[in-house]
């Protein structure tokens, strides 16, 4: 496991890049030459220009990965990370691609520049092929304006792409992120959006089954409106969490309707000093957090008051497409003896939901000696048993700007005989109805 150096500055893809004095002038020289486990030091002052596409074919195996650091070359090893190197194209097509054939790579510290204003299109393709692919602290760079551009983040099949702390710039709107190929995932901890062209939809492209997890991310330098995601395809799930938003975000999680089993879902996300914003979207409505119509003494942030908003689609249906509301999840210490688990609900309507409209399911430690969960539902028993209203509430909510307030509950009877967390879902399951949960689990 060798180390090899590469610095533009004075060094030649003809020297064999075992010292700083015999450095490698180009990462693709580098990648000519190395084998599993090796760690590729790229020199701080290195500042590598290409006029055609480059790829870098890695040796890293799962048991043996390619290391390709930044680094300060005052010293063979550096003892000391940097994060200055840069590598760039500067042509039409001239595609920047990270990682091919099945490598595990990590790259630390680098800046990928690909194209430039007068180039139309010019990729970064960061993980192309079944690898894993880890980048901390780096920067990419869409220099190219036209509006195919994109920053591919997983384009093979079964890819692991990991992302921290890392950059993003585009120059159209129309550019984004993309996952591109089926069963990828992708995770991005931490990081922005660079100062550039606003783009509408951060992630722009996603194929069947692919899942995006981004956490910590400063969405700030996106458009007012900007989406999150754009995609209809089958069972993808995007999970945003704890993120800064640009300033007045009125853009969603997804712009696109969803596809069958997909979930896009964005918590505790905003440009504000706020804790609680939630939207959650799949192919039978959207749920989101209401600040106005909320219960008395109900769920809240400490200051604020809060409860969701359950908005059902066309096609809900009893018994078996509904739209599902966040976990709702509480400690309980109770065991041997029975409990009743209760979530309020509030609507506009002289007419009472059903338990094949709405209902709370519970999951919880009922088998004595095991966390084996058994679960528990306030829904009609079967798909042929007749429906009964929900119970009628007498908790009190703030109804401005509703007609026919309607207070009921959700409640279901338990007896754990193990202390543990209550897991409850909200399920809806009645066409084009809006309903408000107190996202608060009642315990008596």
């Amino acid at each position: 496991m060798a180390n090899i150096y590469v610095r533009s500055t004075d060094g030649s893809d003809a020297d064999n890049g075992s010292t700083w004095a015999l450095a490698k002038a180009t990462l693709t020289g580098a990648a000519a030459i190395d084998a599993a486990g090796d760690t590729i030091w790229v020199s701080q002052a290195h500042a590598e220009a290409n006029t055609v596409a480059i790829t870098f074919t890695w040796a890293g195996t799962q048991a043996a990965p390619v290391r390709i650091l930044c680094g300060n070359d005052a010293a063979a090893p550096p003892t000391a990370l940097a994060t200055t190197g840069t590598i760039s194209t500067d042509g039409d097509n001239d595609h920047i691609t990270l990682s091919t054939a099945g490598a595990r790579t990590y790259y630390y510290g680098l800046t990928f520049n690909s194209g430039t204003a007068s180039a139309a299109t010019a990729n970064i393709i960061i993980n192309n092929s079944t690898a894993h692919t880890k980048c901390e602290s780096c920067n990419f760079n869409i220099a190219a304006t036209g509006s195919a551009s994109i920053i591919s983040c997983a384009a093979n099949a079964s890819a692991r792409t990991e992302l921290i702390n890392c950059g993003f710039q585009f120059s159209h709107a129309d550019q984004g992120i993309t996952l591109g190929s089926s069963g990828t995932i992708v995770r991005i901890i931490g990081g922005s959006i660079l100062a550039d062209t606003a783009v509408n939809n951060f992630c722009n492209s996603m194929a069947i089954g692919s899942q995006l997890m981004i956490e910590g991310f400063d969405f700030t330098n996106g458009a007012a409106g900007m989406n999150i995601a754009a995609s209809s395809s089958v069972g993808v799930r995007v999970f945003v969490r704890n993120c800064k938003m640009p300033a007045s975000w009125s853009g969603s999680v997804t712009g696109s309707t969803p596809g069958v089993g997909a979930i896009f879902e964005l918590m505790n996300c905003d440009s504000a000093d706020t804790n609680y914003r939630l939207e959650r979207k799949t192919q039978f409505g959207t749920v989101t957090h209401e600040t106005t119509l909320i219960k008395t003494g109900g769920a809240s942030d400490g200051t604020t008051g809060i409860s969701w908003k359950m908005v059902s689609g066309a096609d809900a249906e009893w018994n078996h497409q509904t739209l599902d509301s966040p976990e709702i999840v509480k400690w309980n210490e109770t065991t041997a003896s029975a409990i009743t688990v209760t979530v309020d609900i509030l609507h506009d309507s002289l007419t009472n939901v059903t338990n094949q409209n709405i209902w709370l399911e519970v999951q919880y430690l009922g088998t004595s000696g095991t966390p084996l969960a058994l679960f528990v539902d306030d829904a009609a028993a079967d798909y042929i048993t007749a429906a009964a209203d929900q119970t009628d509430s007498s908790s009190t909510w703030t109804t401005t700007g509703l007609t026919n307030p309607n207070t009921q509950q959700l409640n279901v009877t338990f007896t754990p005989q193990e202390k543990g967390f209550i897991h409850a879902v909200v399920r809806l399951a009645v066409a084009s109805k809006t309903v408000y949960i107190d996202p608060e689990l009642v315990v008596t």
